[in-house]
């Protein structure tokens, strides 16, 4: 567990936020003690507006599998950063024990302690190396039959081929449009232009 970090002096305790709405009424308040308009400096006009309203706003035709079928506006990461910015505000998250207590009766229990993650340990043996290359691409074939092999390669050569044949017809379609426009524009291939 992580020490718990003290709160500097230079913070002033201003809202104890829980929800969303909590959030947009501590920025409508934090702007009537600043005896300012919703034109914030970061923003665009009207956006302050739509981020800190109530009224979900018109619904609006969307894909079902869509999470948003209204037109309200909500804070996102950069919407945010800028808000807590122009109304010199700090998000502060503290451990609340007593609204916490019920969702911790549900909690699972992790089996493994959490592992770093590969970028920050040092190199697994087991990687795919330049040295163990060899090595691994035997074991790759180990369990595979001769036939089931036979028919992989053959199943790979023939997308190999089929690659190659799309790329040669690609760049002969470039160059046979290359062709067609230079003679549209009156030149031949030497550079000359076409006489009457």
């Amino acid at each position: 567990m992580t020490a718990p970090i003290r709160i500097e002096e230079r913070y002033e305790l201003f809202r104890i936020v829980t929800d969303y709405e909590a959030l947009q009424d501590g920025f409508l308040d934090r702007l009537d003690d600043l005896d300012t308009t919703m034109a914030l400096p970061s923003f665009a006009d009207g956006v302050v507006q739509k981020l800190l309203t109530k009224n979900p706003g018109k619904r609006v035709q969307k894909a079902k599998n869509c999470r948003f079928n209204d037109a309200r506006r909500t804070f996102g990461w950069e919407s945010l950063r800028k808000m807590l910015n122009d109304t010199g505000l700090a998000l502060v998250l503290v451990v609340d024990d007593e609204r916490f207590a019920e969702t911790k009766k549900q909690l699972v229990k992790r089996r493994k302690p959490r592992q770093q993650a590969n970028g920050r340990s040092a190199r697994p043996k087991w990687l795919f190396t330049r040295r163990n290359a060899k090595k691994m691409g035997q074991k790759r074939w180990e369990g595979v039959s001769d036939l089931e092999r036979a028919r992989l390669t053959r199943k790979a050569g023939k997308a190999s081929a089929a690659a190659r044949c799309r790329r040669a017809r690609a760049a002969s379609e470039r160059d046979h449009v290359s062709r067609i426009s230079l003679v549209a524009l009156g030149a031949t291939q030497d550079g000359a232009m076409l006489r009457d």
